[in-house]
């Protein structure tokens, strides 16, 4: 599926600038990364010793730069072993997409969008606003810099988001905001009515069409979205005495998790 170019625009060129920025501070890529990270990704899955052969880097020099590259999180191997067996297969990550993204190593932004598309398992309607979530990142690794230690799982960086939307507020345009965090909350309600349940060492994040809510060990919730009664709740907390709120009742029938008394 292609990106629509109209969202290729200055906020684009801008949040890339910004991203390149990020990156850099925190890795080296030197050139030759750069090009056998593309090749990775026009080519994946694929050998160290396949990209040796089709491209002009030396075996030495392709083991050398992997290793730094697996090192980055920019690519990881589908086999198990050392890194230099023959028999390993890299592709590349959601980090390693991004990078290349920012960092122009390919012609084809397109292409990049697709692979996030599907290594993030969106589905087409989120696909097409994958460019929003990217429009955040700069400002959501400035508020959380572990974000790019968990961006390969599209569950948490969306609750991520929706946990951090009061601190984006300040730092993102209101419709490109507004725009992720509906999507985020689309897509974990999907996640949700799939898998039953999103669990975390500390809390629980339970929902489906009417609700997403967070649960704590506490027996505490933070609402991400609730339309159970006329009141529409989004971004708040609730306390597990509340015994007038309709939404704890329902999360007591459903039995998906114990609210502490």
């Amino acid at each position: 599926m292609l990106m629509n170019r109209s969202v290729i625009n200055d906020e684009h060129v801008n949040t890339i600038r910004l991203l390149r920025q990020r990156l850099q501070t925190e890795m080296d890529i030197d050139d030759t990364i750069k090009d056998l990270l593309a090749y990775i990704i026009y080519n994946e899955p694929v050998t160290l010793y396949r990209i040796s052969k089709n491209t002009r880097f030396a075996i030495s020099t392709v083991y050398k730069k992997a290793r730094k590259m697996i090192q980055y999180g920019l690519i990881r191997s589908l086999s198990i072993g050392e890194v230099n067996s023959e028999r390993n297969i890299y592709v590349s990550t959601v980090k390693g997409l991004l990078t290349c993204l920012a960092l122009d190593c390919v012609d084809d932004e397109d292409m990049i969008f697709n692979k996030l598309c599907q290594k993030w398992h969106l589905r087409s309607y989120c696909c097409q606003r994958v460019m929003k979530i990217i429009n955040v990142l700069p400002a959501l690794i400035s508020i959380d810099g572990n974000i790019m230690r968990v961006i390969d799982d599209p569950r948490t960086v969306m609750m991520v988001i929706l946990e951090r939307k009061d601190q984006l507020k300040s730092l993102i345009k209101y419709d490109i905001l507004n725009d992720v965090i509906n999507m985020a909350m689309h897509y974990l309600i999907n996640r949700l009515i799939i898998d039953g349940g999103i669990i975390t060492k500390s809390s629980i994040l339970i929902g489906n069409d009417k609700f997403v809510v967070n649960i704590g060990l506490d027996g505490n919730a933070y609402v991400y979205m609730c339309r159970l009664c006329g009141k529409s709740c989004m971004g708040m907390k609730i306390l597990s005495d509340c015994h007038d709120c309709v939404l704890l009742r329902e999360i007591k029938e459903l039995r998906k998790i114990r609210i502490l008394e």
